[in-house]
């Protein structure tokens, strides 16, 4: 009799087809998982290393004590890590140290911290290893890129691009975007916060490439969305141990932590179709003379930057700028539906300055400071990148009596700075008018924080703040905010929920947005 395996998916099932060998497959398991097994201890056994050597002799940053070969893995808060962090500066201070499978990290709970290290020394301007990033195809992503000759070229390119004076190129953009956005609220006020998502996209992807964006199936947005969901993966512990084990890629994908390499597979198409799509647009409107002004192709067109350099520093702008933007925004229309007083402020200005006849315009920013402290005060409260994305030390540092070892992963927490009663009093209050006036200018300016430090500073900071400008000023002109209501017309709570991981913007709410009546 031949034997049919049960491998086939059209033999029928019976007590006797079975693979003649029954116990191999599950041999091989059990040896491939005790080989992986041997090898991982072998690993986090060769990196406890001795630390090199420490001629100050001065004692590390306080924080938990660690464990044996994994060290602080069972502290590492996986849910809001940013809050459990913050607490714990009440015990161990405003710095915390932590070892994580052999290698250090630094948490920094303070602004001076902060500012002292990561903002005025270069040696903390560079990034981890971001294995999980090369493998994910986003290797060559500005943010991601340690501080070298990549990224000062990087670097080079945005800041010409999106430096405070020279985002007055886009302003035009960003006023036609806005436009279209005022448009849907007179037929689709249900979808209002789903079309500000649009709303950003369109407007960066015009900004960058030149490509009008016709609605949110466009592949290019589709594309960009994905892209962001992806690099999501960035910020969450998968990083953090695909860092401490290299071998990870090499692993089965039963593993635990190794099945990200079928997500990170999928990325790295995404990724490579989104640049080239996107580049190879923008190369054939320049071929034909119709090419729209943006920053790939003035870039382009300058003949200053390699096109690989364009090509990465162009992709960063969506993936660093659309959950920000989008995230200021959602923001200001949550904290109008629940703080009518400080709409109605908003108005009274906006009505004083501009008048009911025209919209605002990017001319009448000076005269508006008002709209300026709520963009401020959203930007504090939200902490819309909490952890942020962590830098690394290049060599020994000393920092108030502590030794910073070279190597170390070093994370600024914008959560616990937003919420320091030093810095902000009553910090969990959203109150636009601690920026106000002469007192305000005493105040922490949060965009010297919240969006990143030094040289690692987001590069369109200043786009958002513009386009933060155009779009609050324009609906706090023509439209009136409110709860929204229920089938018996009753006023109801919009729900306040965020979107998991480590960009912290908010997920869908419902609102009533109509025109303000003359």
């Amino acid at each position: 009799m031949v034997g049919i395996s049960v491998l086939d998916p059209s033999a029928p099932f019976s007590p006797t087809s079975r693979p003649r060998k029954p116990y191999r497959f599950l041999m091989i398991t059990v040896i491939s998982a005790l080989g992986c097994l041997i090898l991982g201890l072998f690993f986090l056994i060769s990196r406890q290393k001795q630390d090199p050597s420490n001629p100050r002799k001065l004692p590390l940053p306080p924080g938990p004590k660690p464990d044996p070969l994994i060290g602080n893995v069972r502290h590492m808060p996986l849910d809001l890590p940013w809050v459990r962090f913050a607490e714990w500066r009440k015990i161990y201070g405003d710095m915390i140290h932590m070892k994580l499978l052999g290698d250090h990290i630094l948490i920094l709970n303070s602004y001076k911290s902060c500012m002292d290290l990561l903002g005025q020394k270069v040696i903390y301007a560079s990034r981890p290893k971001f294995l999980l990033a090369k493998y994910m195809g986003m290797g060559e992503l500005t943010t991601v890129q340690p501080y070298g000759d990549t990224f000062r070229r990087h670097r080079r390119l945005l800041h010409s691009a999106l430096s405070k004076s020279a985002v007055a190129q886009f302003q035009p953009a960003q006023e036609a975007q806005t436009k279209w956005f005022l448009s849907t609220l007179t037929h689709d006020t249900k979808n209002c916060i789903a079309n500000l998502r649009l709303l950003t996209g369109r407007t960066i992807v015009q900004a960058t490439y030149g490509i009008e964006v016709k609605s949110v199936d466009d592949d290019y947005i589709v594309l960009a969305e994905e892209f962001i969901r992806s690099g999501a993966i960035l910020l969450s512990p998968a990083t953090n141990l695909w860092d401490a084990f290299p071998i990870f890629p090499y692993l089965p994908s039963w593993f635990p932590g190794a099945g990200i390499k079928q997500i990170a597979h999928q990325t790295r198409q995404i990724i490579d179709q989104m640049v080239k799509t996107s580049m190879g647009h923008v190369k054939a409107e320049l071929a034909t003379g119709e090419a729209a002004r943006s920053l790939a192709a003035n870039a382009l067109e300058s003949g200053d930057y390699a096109e690989e350099d364009i090509k990465w520093a162009s992709a960063i702008l969506y993936f660093a700028g659309a959950d920000t933007t989008y995230g200021v925004l959602a923001a200001f229309i949550f904290f109008m539906i629940k703080h009518p007083e400080i709409q109605k402020k908003a108005q009274a200005e906006v009505d004083r300055v501009v008048g009911r006849g025209r919209m605002p315009t990017f001319e009448d920013r000076q005269q508006l400071p008002y709209i300026d402290c709520i963009i401020k005060e959203i930007i504090r409260w939200s902490a819309i990148a909490p952890a942020a994305l962590p830098h690394c030390l290049t060599e020994d540092d000393y920092y108030n009596g502590y030794w910073i070892p070279a190597g170390t992963t070093v994370v600024a927490n914008t959560w616990a700075i937003s919420r320091d009663e030093t810095l902000y009093k009553d910090p969990e209050r959203f109150s636009p008018e601690r920026f106000e006036g002469e007192a305000g200018k005493d105040a922490v300016d949060p965009f010297t924080f919240a969006l990143g430090f030094g040289r690692r500073i987001c590069p369109g900071l200043h786009f958002v703040n513009s386009m933060a400008f155009i779009v609050i000023a324009s609906i706090l002109a023509g439209y009136e905010i409110s709860k929204p209501r229920d089938e018996n017309g009753q006023e109801v709570e919009p729900r306040e929920s965020y979107t998991p991981g480590a960009i912290r913007v908010f997920e869908h709410f419902d609102c009533t947005i109509k025109p303000r009546s003359a």
